[in-house]
């Protein structure tokens, strides 16, 4: 069985919680399903998972599979894609 990434469990509590959501939220969320501290630094992986064609880091080494959020403002985003689909 594949070990969960950060990044997959973020998308995970995104789906879950709806909407558009604070970094806290969803680090909350996360820690409450698989426990407290797994991960740390949600604030890059969060950035970091913004295509660049939306403002996303350049730098970022995640794979594009999971640049799926959109930054609504600062410490604020939704999900824009699951599964290769828009979702707003």
């Amino acid at each position: 069985m594949k070990r969960m990434t950060q990044a997959e469990a973020i998308i995970e509590a995104f789906k879950a919680l709806g909407g558009t959501r604070r970094i806290f939220e969803i680090k909350n969320w996360v820690d409450n399903k698989y426990g407290l501290n797994r991960w740390k630094d949600f604030n890059t992986t969060i950035a970091d998972m913004v295509p660049i064609s939306l403002g996303g880091n350049k730098t970022s080494t995640l794979p594009e599979r999971v640049k799926v959020l959109k930054r609504v403002k600062v410490g604020h985003y939704c999900l824009i894609m699951t599964e290769g689909k828009m979702t707003e």
